[in-house]
């Protein structure tokens, strides 16, 4: 009997007479937007969709870590159209819609928010840059850089804003 058959008779044991009950599983590895999922018994199942469409735009892509349970279901009640619905543990959360991009990555712990005309990360490394050379008039002539103190406050919200955002 082929691998393929195997994995229809193991899909069909575990979710008895209704093609669309929920099956849960493990990730083993994650391909852009599909995913490699191991069943019960040691039964694995490639390709499985992280969102409806496994079409290379992330609208809305949730990236399960590797390891981590997940619950699949099929729309049509066959193995090749199984797509993941909940994800226990996420490693990355992608949203992508009219030029907004937000992505929440939990491997590296930070979180870009970017569109087309600007991002987060880049408005923030703007405004330090301005901070560090900001200058005023004054009766004697337009000032000198930041005092020392101010540079240190400045320093530290570039190294906190960089500690967050990419």
């Amino acid at each position: 009997m082929d691998k393929h058959t195997q994995l229809k008779l193991q899909l069909k044991k575990l979710i008895g007479a209704d093609p669309n009950y929920p099956v849960t599983g493990v990730i083993k590895s994650v391909e852009e937007d599909t995913c490699t999922v191991e069943l019960e018994e040691g039964f694995e199942v490639p390709d499985v969709k992280l969102k409806s469409t496994a079409n290379g735009n992330d609208n809305l892509l949730i990236i399960p870590k590797v390891g981590s349970i997940v619950t699949l279901l099929s729309g049509d009640g066959t193995v090749d159209n199984l797509t993941v619905i909940k994800v226990d543990q996420a490693s990355k959360i992608i949203f992508n819609e009219n030029g907004l991009q937000i992505e929440i990555d939990s491997t590296d712990s930070k979180v870009s928010i970017k569109n087309s005309d600007a991002s987060l990360f880049d408005l923030f490394t703007d405004l330090v840059n301005i901070l560090k050379q900001f200058k005023v008039y004054t009766n004697m002539g337009p000032s000198g850089t930041a005092l020392p103190d101010s540079v240190i406050s400045i320093t530290k919200l570039e190294t906190d804003f960089k500690q967050l955002l990419k």
